[in-house]
């Protein structure tokens, strides 16, 4: 009797039932998708933080005139046997907009030095004392291309340098991600994330009035290992004009002129050297 007494008729425990049962139902017809439209918002306030952070970077970098810089470069390896190596090089680069450039390159397997005059692109190879003449017109981003896909040359860092430079690291990203503040070389950083279908690379954009790009780093999908390739970018200075002579090439005593095809083997490679297998 007193148990009786105790428990709820079924009538009691049913009606409870169903009003745990609607609320738990309205929890899910409310609640969960408010919670998902509020995660989703995130993540798109997320993603537009990254890609305004490049575009900011970008338009700064292509408003400089006038820029010198000093840069270290990581190229990572995976042989047939899976095994990683990394190979690394040192340079300098200077950019007068919108037709001279002068970039070196100096590492294990390279001493080059490549230089753009607005009327010719020259590749000078200081270990053989060889260089190539190339007549070339046009900005800083057409004679790039050129070297890409014709020469088969270069730049450091080109793609953070150009005057389109978020045009062209924004092609084909399908993924953007702010990842949080860094520091890079003692400098306080913004660290962004993107993804490609063939490639996930990172950027670090130095804080403040300043958005100059500190760090980009590219890893392959489609080699097998993951290879990647970083550069740094430190001693960014800007502002001060160069003297006439700064983009003109004058070949030292001794040196022998060729055809650009002739160097195709300057790399940051050993030669015959090659970047794994595709998954």
């Amino acid at each position: 009797m007193l148990m009786h007494a105790l428990t709820p008729p079924w009538g009691l425990w049913r009606h409870r039932g169903m009003a745990l049962a609607a609320g738990f139902a309205t929890m899910l017809a409310f609640g969960a998708p408010a919670e998902a439209q509020d995660a989703a918002a995130n993540a798109e306030q997320n993603r537009q933080q990254a890609i305004e952070i490049v575009k900011r970077m970008a338009t700064y970098v292509s408003s400089e005139k006038d820029l010198t810089l000093s840069y270290d470069s990581e190229l990572e390896v995976v042989t047939p046997q899976m095994e990683k190596l990394q190979f690394n090089s040192s340079g300098k680069a200077s950019l007068s907009r919108p037709d001279k450039f002068r970039v070196s390159r100096t590492g294990g397997y390279a001493n080059v030095e490549l230089v753009y005059d607005g009327k010719s692109v020259t590749v000078f190879d200081k270990d053989s004392d060889t260089y190539a003449v190339e007549p070339a017109t046009g900005s800083i981003d057409n004679v790039v291309e050129r070297l890409r896909s014709e020469w088969m040359q270069d730049l450091p860092a080109a793609d953070l340098l150009t005057t389109d430079s978020f045009e062209a690291l924004m092609a084909d990203v399908i993924e953007a991600k702010y990842i949080g503040p860094a520091v890079v070389g003692g400098v306080d950083c913004e660290h962004v994330a993107f993804r490609n279908h063939d490639t996930d690379w990172q950027l670090w954009v130095e804080s403040g009035e300043r958005p100059i790009p500190c760090k980009l780093v590219i890893t392959s999908k489609t080699v097998g290992g993951a290879p990647q390739y970083s550069v740094q970018l430190t001693d960014w200075q800007s502002g001060e004009s160069f003297p006439a002579a700064a983009f003109t090439f004058a070949p030292p005593s001794g040196a022998k002129q060729v055809e650009l095809k002739a160097l195709a083997h300057v790399d940051e490679l050993p030669s015959g050297a090659t970047v794994g297998e595709p998954k």
